[in-house]
């Protein structure tokens, strides 16, 4: 067991941070860590987007990304020239998605606010699924939160409940 040298809170061994008045509880010598390389630090879930402002041009066309969203076939096109993310729009906790899917029947009501982005990098388009509670699928195949996945022409998008098919557009 260890007591807070603060509040004399006993907590179980290994404890770092009181509960009570937030102290550090771990001795002196155990407060070092290795520094990090500033451009080595890639948060999860964050991602560097070098490439925002500069739209995707393939064959010196730019690349539009074109979404028919839920049962409604609710069509979305947007060009790739920025992180784009999908969720509901939830003014009190100021989230406002570039794709607003609140209004896509009920089966939106199965998209976190936060529930997916879609962002390009050294000529390819990735999705990444930010952490949501009913998931996000790509073809029927789950994808693990915070990691990546390569997105193609023709791919059909699951955000919880709500199919979202995915065509690309050169203008």
């Amino acid at each position: 067991m260890i007591k807070c040298h603060l509040c004399q809170t006993t907590h179980v061994a290994n404890t770092i941070f009181c509960d009570e008045c937030g102290a550090y509880l771990l001795s002196e010598e155990n407060r070092e860590t290795d520094p990090l390389d500033g451009e080595a630090i890639n948060w999860v879930g964050g991602i560097a987007h070098p490439y925002v402002g500069s739209p995707l041009v393939q064959n010196g066309r730019t690349l539009l990304l074109c979404l028919k969203i839920g049962e409604n076939k609710r069509q979305v096109e947007i060009p790739l020239n920025k992180f784009i993310s999908l969720g509901r729009m939830d003014p009190t906790a100021n989230i406002f998605p570039e794709i607003d899917l609140t209004h896509d029947g009920d089966l939106a009501k199965s998209v976190s606010r936060r529930h997916l982005s879609i962002y390009w990098q050294n000529g390819t388009i990735f999705i990444e699924d930010l952490g949501s509670i009913n998931g996000t699928f790509i073809n029927g195949n789950r994808l693990a939160p915070y990691l990546p996945e390569k997105l193609n022409d023709g791919d059909i998008l699951q955000l919880g409940r709500l199919l979202i098919e995915v065509k690309f557009q050169s203008i």
